[in-house]
């Protein structure tokens, strides 16, 4: 915020639109106020989310029903990060000398609530549209082992981790790591050439677990692995 405004100004509870974005006027130095003109508004929003934004919905009592909060509930904002997002917002186009475009703001908020509310209730009751969504989310899962598939080639270096035992509860301190080499894809399953255990005296269990011949292995888990540079 630049100098440390007045402790009256940090004190202060704006109680509707007007009061926040005065008082973000008096708590910022001319200095804060050039930085914030030399972004743009995306810039603006996504860096104050967690740090002004923070400090406006706690110290303006946006969680606990204070008077801005009522305001914001009147012109139907319900949801402490929505009012920060406008107040942010408004405070910005200030700065700009734009016109704020409240009422625009307003619908942009209530029609994402409003198509979140529908999916979930259709995700709950309409099968058609649950298909769809499961098609979808498949289409897009395959899509994204296919780009997996093209990246990772034949004679790439990988490393990951796989379970030290296989008849044992999954847990990550119960895990190994590896070096190996690809050698292809068998469908989704991943084939590697083991190079490197890095506990060796794991490689005669892992040998007998993952019945590993000739230090060919099939991994488990691919996500648990990476690609080396």
């Amino acid at each position: 915020m630049g100098q440390q405004p007045p402790k009256a100004d940090l004190k202060y509870k704006p109680k509707n639109l007007e009061e926040a974005i005065s008082q973000l006027d008096k708590i910022h130095h001319d200095t804060t106020k050039q930085q914030i003109l030399a972004m743009t508004e995306d810039q603006f929003i996504g860096n104050s989310h967690f740090g002004l934004g923070i400090w406006i919905r706690n110290n303006w009592r946006l969680w606990k029903d204070g008077d801005l909060s009522k305001y914001f509930n009147s012109i139907g904002i319900y949801h402490p990060d929505d009012m920060s997002g406008i107040i942010l917002t408004s405070y910005y186009r200030q700065l700009k000398g734009q016109d704020r475009n409240l009422d625009e703001q307003v619908k942009c908020y209530q029609d994402y609530w409003k198509a979140s509310t529908e999916h979930l209730n259709r995700l709950k009751n309409d099968t058609t549209y649950q298909r769809q969504i499961r098609q979808s989310q498949d289409s897009l899962q395959k899509a994204k082992m296919n780009e997996k598939i093209l990246e990772w080639s034949p004679g790439k270096k990988v490393s990951g981790y796989i379970d030290k035992r296989c008849d044992f509860i999954k847990d990550f301190l119960l895990r190994t790591k590896i070096e190996g080499t690809i050698i292809e894809w068998d469908n989704e399953t991943l084939v590697i050439k083991v190079t490197k255990y890095y506990d060796e005296k794991l490689k005669k269990r892992l040998e007998k677990c993952y019945k590993i011949r000739n230090d060919f292995l099939f991994v488990p888990n691919h996500e648990l692995f990476k690609l080396e540079e």
